[in-house]
C-alpha cells in the first residue's frame, strides 16, 4: 500500500496504482458510468438521449432494480390523481428531521426536479413495448409529527412484473435498460471497477477487472467518470467506522448480495474526495422477523415499554437499535380485526398498514390472518390465554411484562399515557384472550451515506473544489439526509437516484 489512511480502517488505505503493462484493453466514452442501478442507468439513458456515448460497468451480472417504490414530488401523475404539494413545506420538514445536517441545495435539487424525472420515466415505462402501469402506494403514516406523502410511484404489469419481481423499480429499470442500450449505451457486467485513474489533478478513466481476463481493462472518459455503486451496507468494517447501528441491524436485505460494498466510495476517497460527516444515514424497516407491528404495546426483552408505539417504520427501527437489540414485541389481542382499522386514520404506513393504492382498503384482516398462521409456523409469533404464559414464550421476566401490561392497560382506562405520550386515539385496551406477542426488528435496506458533491454532484475534495471529472450519484453520494432517512414520501431513496441521475446525465452532456 502506498497510502495509510490513520483517519479510517484499513478498507480506506489506498492501493498501489495500476501499472502500464497490467492493461490489457483500452476503451473510451463520454461518459464512463461505474454502477448499473437505478441512478447509474437513468443518467446513462439520459446521457445518450442529450448526445453523449456512455459506457456502464457493473460488478454483478445484470443492471439492478431494487426496491417497490420511487418516490418524488408532484409528478404528473400525481397530479392526476388529486396529489399536490407545497415543495417548501416538504423542504422544511425534511430538513428539520434530517437534523439540519443535509445539504440543503441538494435536498432543494430533488424536490424541484423530481417532478420532470418522474413524468419522463412513465412516459418510456408506458410505452406499449413495456406496457407498466403507474400506481401510488396508499400505505402512509397520517399522523402530523411523522407525516408521509402519497409521492411513491410504483409499476405494475410490465414485463419484469410478469416474470414475478416486484412491482416498482425492476420494470422501471429494465425499460431505461432496454432503450439506452437501443441509443448504443455499451454494459459490461461481471465487471468490477477497482481504481480511478487520475491524470494530473483530473480523473479520466476507470479500471475495470473483468471475469475472464488476467489483467484489466482501462475505460477512459472523454468528458466525466460517474460514480453510481450504491452504498456500503455490506462492507461490515466501513459500517463499523461511518454507520455502526448498521452492523447491529437484525438482517441485511440488500440485493444482489454484497453488491453494495463501497466501492465507489472508496475509489472516490482515493482519487482525492471527501466523506461527509459519520455517522452515516440508513434506510430501516422493522421488517427482519415479521412485517406487522402495528402500534398498541411495545415492549423489550427485559419487559419493559421503551417508546412511543405510534411512529413510523424509521422510528421503531432506530428506537430498537438505540435500546442495543436486534429485536422487540408486539403485543397484541383477539380483537386485533376490529382494533387496528381505526387506528390507520390516526398513524398506519408501511408495516402498520398494508400495501395498497389511495382509496383502496388499507387493512384486509384475513391477509394478516394468513400472515400470522406463516409467523406461528416459523415461531416469530407466539400466543397465550394469560399475559404470565404470553410473557413464559416471550422468553421474558413474568413479573416485570405483567406489570407493564398492567400499567398500560390502565393508562388506557385513564386516557392519557403518562409515560411516553401516545396520543389517545390510538390508546387501545388489550383486554381480549388470547394474546399475541410479535417479534419484530429492524432489517437494514441501505447505507445512503457518501461522498460530498456539490448540486452539480460533482465530488468535492477537502478544500471544498470539485475533483475534476468526477461526480457521484445514488447511495454513492452524500447530502441528501445528514444524520436519518426522511420518510416523508416513501420511496424517496430510489426517487433521488432517478432525479439526479436524471439531471447528471443531461448535464454532463450540455456541458
Amino acid at each position: 500500500m502506498n497510502g495509510i489512511n490513520e483517519k479510517w480502517g484499513a478498507w480506506s488505505n489506498k492501493p498501489e496504482p495500476i501499472r502500464q503493462e497490467e492493461v490489457i484493453e483500452t476503451i473510451s466514452a463520454d461518459i464512463i458510468v461505474v454502477g448499473a442501478g437505478i441512478s447509474g442507468v437513468t443518467c446513462a439513458l439520459r446521457a445518450a438521449q442529450t448526445g453523449s456515448t456512455v459506457l456502464v460497468c457493473e460488478k454483478s451480472d445484470s443492471w439492478v432494480g431494487r426496491g417497490g417504490n420511487i418516490g418524488v414530488a408532484n409528478s404528473s401523475f400525481m397530479k392526476s390523481k388529486g396529489f399536490e404539494y407545497d415543495v417548501g413545506e416538504i423542504a422544511r420538514e425534511w430538513i428539520k428531521r434530517c437534523g439540519n445536517r443535509c445539504d440543503e441545495g441538494i435536498v432543494w435539487l430533488y424536490l424541484s426536479n423530481s417532478n420532470r424525472a418522474m413524468d419522463w420515466l412513465c412516459d418510456i415505462v408506458t410505452k406499449p413495448e413495456y406496457g407498466a402501469r403507474p400506481e401510488l402506494q396508499g400505505c402512509v403514516y397520517n399522523g402530523e409529527t411523522y407525516r408521509e406523502i402519497f409521492g411513491s410511484h410504483r409499476f405494475f404489469d410490465g414485463p419484469m412484473a410478469k416474470k414475478g419481481s416486484r412491482a416498482g423499480a425492476a420494470d422501471a429499470v429494465y425499460a431505461m435498460y432496454t432503450e439506452a442500450v437501443k441509443l448504443g449505451v455499451q454494459f459490461l457486467f461481471n465487471a468490477p471497477a477497482t481504481q480511478l485513474l487520475s491524470e494530473g489533478e483530473r480523473v479520466t478513466g476507470v479500471y475495470v477487472r473483468e471475469e475472464s481476463d488476467d489483467g484489466y481493462l482501462l475505460a477512459k472518459a472523454h468528458k466525466a467518470v460517474v460514480l453510481a455503486t450504491g452504498g456500503i451496507g455490506g462492507n461490515a468494517d466501513m459500517c463499523e467506522d461511518l454507520a455502526p447501528l448498521a452492523n447491529r441491524c437484525a438482517m441485511k436485505i440488500y440485493w444482489p448480495k454484497d453488491a453494495d460494498a463501497g466501492d465507489g466510495h472508496r475509489m472516490g476517497l482515493w482519487a482525492g474526495g471527501t466523506l461527509e460527516d459519520p455517522p452515516f444515514p440508513m434506510i430501516l424497516h422493522p421488517q427482519a422477523f415479521l412485517t406487522s407491528n402495528y402500534c398498541f404495546l411495545f415492549v423489550k426483552q427485559d419487559g419493559t415499554r421503551f417508546m412511543n408505539e405510534d411512529n413510523y417504520i424509521q422510528g421503531k427501527s432506530i428506537a430498537i437499535l438505540r435500546e442495543r437489540m436486534t429485536f422487540a414485541w408486539s403485543i397484541i389481542d383477539s380483537a386485533w380485526r376490529e382494533k387496528v382499522p381505526p387506528t390507520l386514520d390516526f398513524g398506519g404506513g408501511i408495516f402498520w398498514g398494508q400495501d395498497c393504492a389511495p382509496g383502496e382498503e388499507g387493512f384486509d384482516p384475513d391477509q394478516e390472518q394468513r400472515s400470522f398462521e406463516r409467523g406461528i409456523e416459523r415461531g416469530v409469533i407466539v400466543v397465550a390465554e394469560t399475559p404470565e404464559e404470553l410473557a413464559i414464550k416471550m422468553e421474558v421476566p413474568v413479573d416485570v411484562f405483567l406489570s407493564t401490561f398492567i400499567r398500560y392497560n390502565q393508562m388506557v382506562a385513564l386516557g392519557t399515557d403518562k409515560d411516553f405520550g401516545k396520543r389517545k386515539e390510538l390508546l387501545i385496551a388489550l383486554d381480549e384472550p388470547p394474546y399475541y406477542g410479535i417479534k419484530f426488528g429492524p432489517a437494514l435496506l441501505s447505507v445512503v451515506g457518501g461522498l460530498r458533491v456539490d448540486t452539480k454532484m460533482r465530488v468535492l475534495g477537502e478544500s471544498g473544489r470539485p475533483v475534476d471529472g468526477l461526480y457521484a450519484i445514488g447511495n454513492a453520494m452524500g447530502g441528501r439526509y445528514g444524520v436519518d432517512y426522511p420518510m416523508m414520501i416513501p420511496g424517496n431513496s430510489n426517487g433521488t437516484a432517478l432525479t439526479y441521475g436524471y439531471l447528471l446525465g443531461e448535464q454532463i452532456s450540455n456541458s
